[in-house]
């Protein structure tokens, strides 16, 4: 599915992006987020964790003050990429543990509350547990409520650095670098801490977005 067949298909909608992880927004579809914005179309984001697990090492970083941070990253990547006053609903689910924690009344009762009119998700094609488990709640939700779902891929694009013109580029580049628990040594106390290393983020920023209905 284009972005322009998902930004034609939220017309009139608000368009809900649910994130695993407090980045995955912007690295799987943070193009999209932009020209939906530019389009007039409303945002909201659910995040369902707050990816405290990221630098379990860091004595600097403990969960709660890593949720913190990353919450901020989050807020702020989104309003790089124009979507300041879009909705950010924080549930607190385990990071990594999705499938364990996750909760399907709760999401639904989210999305209804949202007026939520396409729902966007991780693929099930990406290697992150959370992603594939985010992925089945958000298909029973969908499922459940008669509302259209689209999967954004993150990890699967991964190693397929296809560049591809796209003018919203240096906005997702911008927006990304507002993450930088995960981009650069900011955490430098726990050097085994996730980084999302230069070959990943040339697939994520170059590369077109893929989603698929």
């Amino acid at each position: 599915m284009s972005a322009n067949g998902i930004v034609q298909l939220a017309r009139g909608r608000r368009l809900v992006v649910i994130a695993p992880h407090p980045d995955d927004e912007t690295l799987g579809c943070g193009s999209l987020i932009l020209r939906t914005r530019r389009s007039g179309i409303p945002v909201a984001v659910i995040a369902l964790t707050d990816g405290d697990a990221s630098h379990p090492g860091s004595r600097r970083w403990p969960p709660a003050a890593l949720g913190r941070l990353r919450s901020g990253e989050q807020r702020r990547a989104m309003a790089r990429l124009a979507a300041g006053r879009a909705r950010i609903c924080r549930f607190g689910w385990r990071d990594g543990r999705v499938a364990a924690t996750g909760d399907l009344r709760r999401l639904c009762a989210q999305l209804v509350a949202l007026r939520a009119g396409v729902v966007l998700v991780t693929s099930d094609a990406d290697h992150h547990p959370d992603h594939q488990a985010a992925a089945g709640l958000a298909r029973a939700a969908a499922r459940r409520l008669g509302l259209p779902l689209v999967h954004y891929a993150v990890w699967s694009r991964v190693g397929t650095p296809r560049r591809q013109a796209d003018r919203h580029r240096a906005a997702k580049r911008w927006a990304i670098a507002a993450h930088r628990s995960q981009v650069g040594g900011y955490i430098a106390d726990d050097p085994a801490g996730f980084r999302l290393l230069p070959s990943a983020l040339a697939s994520l920023i170059d590369g077109a977005e893929h989603f698929h209905a």
